[in-house]
């Protein structure tokens, strides 16, 4: 699943029709992305001119006139792209905005992602604070680790309620950025390493995935998919390029990297740096 800097590079591809008018709305209303909304629903979107886009952890919001918001998750597989408007729906495109100028699409094979539509105020402001938002201070930080004493750090990273948009790679590049093994308990990790770690973190992903990639912005049909591989990735002083290579070794110190699974998900870290 996409994590937060991936989320934010979708977002901004359909981003790009900002300020022109939906003119058409086309579903495949069997499609499970619609589980939680009948797809006819999306008519209302007919003739709404989309304001302003927004991320928050891994979701994606498209707010149109009369305070209408849709949400998009893409799961595991799902693939949003912007293309010319006489655009032909393929076997899998699920949703297609047709705007002005270009069609925006989303298309999910596995339809694992999924759609909905809010009214009224922006629905991201009841979620957890984003990492990447003023209002995620040491002092909330601080108070995660305080009520949580039976929290391992990895599970803890990526507990959406706690740290919207990390990952699996992002929480690995924390905890050996701490130099502490992804299955300490949270309470022996320092609120103010942890707070700066998780903000260098989530910036650096964005400068280096959703900043560089930004080709993938103009390309018709290529866009962003699930799963899929950006051209640019941070850089090989980042665990991010040797967690799951071949005989991958610590950027620090060199050690062999060890993996297995830690809060349901496999995991890499460094057997040195980061001790049991």
């Amino acid at each position: 699943m996409p994590e937060l800097a991936e989320v934010e590079l979708a977002r901004r591809i359909w981003a790009r029709a900002e300020g022109e008018c939906v003119n058409e709305v086309l579903t495949h209303a069997s499609a499970r992305i619609f589980r939680d909304l009948p797809a006819a629903s999306l008519a209302v979107l007919a003739g709404k001119t989309l304001m302003s886009s927004h991320h928050h952890g891994k979701r994606m919001y498209f707010s149109f006139g009369d305070n209408l918001h849709l949400e998009v998750h893409l799961g595991m597989s799902g693939k949003v792209y912007r293309t010319e408007l006489e655009h032909e729906a393929q076997k899998h495109d699920h949703l297609i905005l047709k705007m002005e100028s270009c069609s925006l699409v989303l298309n999910d094979y596995r339809m694992f992602g999924r759609v909905m539509l809010h009214e009224g105020d922006p629905p991201w402001l009841a979620l957890p604070h984003d990492p990447l938002s003023r209002q995620f201070t040491l002092k909330l930080v601080a108070a995660m680790i305080e009520k949580r004493p039976k929290k391992i750090l990895k599970g803890a990273l990526l507990d959406q309620a706690l740290f919207p948009g990390i990952g699996n790679w992002m929480a690995d590049e924390i905890c050996w950025r701490l130099q502490a093994h992804p299955a300490v308990p949270l309470t022996t990790v320092s609120a103010e390493a942890l707070h700066k770690e998780v903000k260098a973190v989530c910036k650096g992903a964005i400068k280096y995935v959703a900043d560089k990639n930004a080709e993938q912005l103009t390309k018709p049909t290529l866009g962003f998919t699930a799963g899929g591989y950006v051209t640019e990735v941070p850089p090989k002083n980042w665990l991010f390029q040797h967690r799951w290579k071949k005989g991958g070794t610590c950027p620090k110190c060199q050690s062999d990297l060890e993996r297995d699974t830690i809060a349901t998900r496999t995991t890499a870290w460094c057997p040195k740096c980061q001790p049991e």
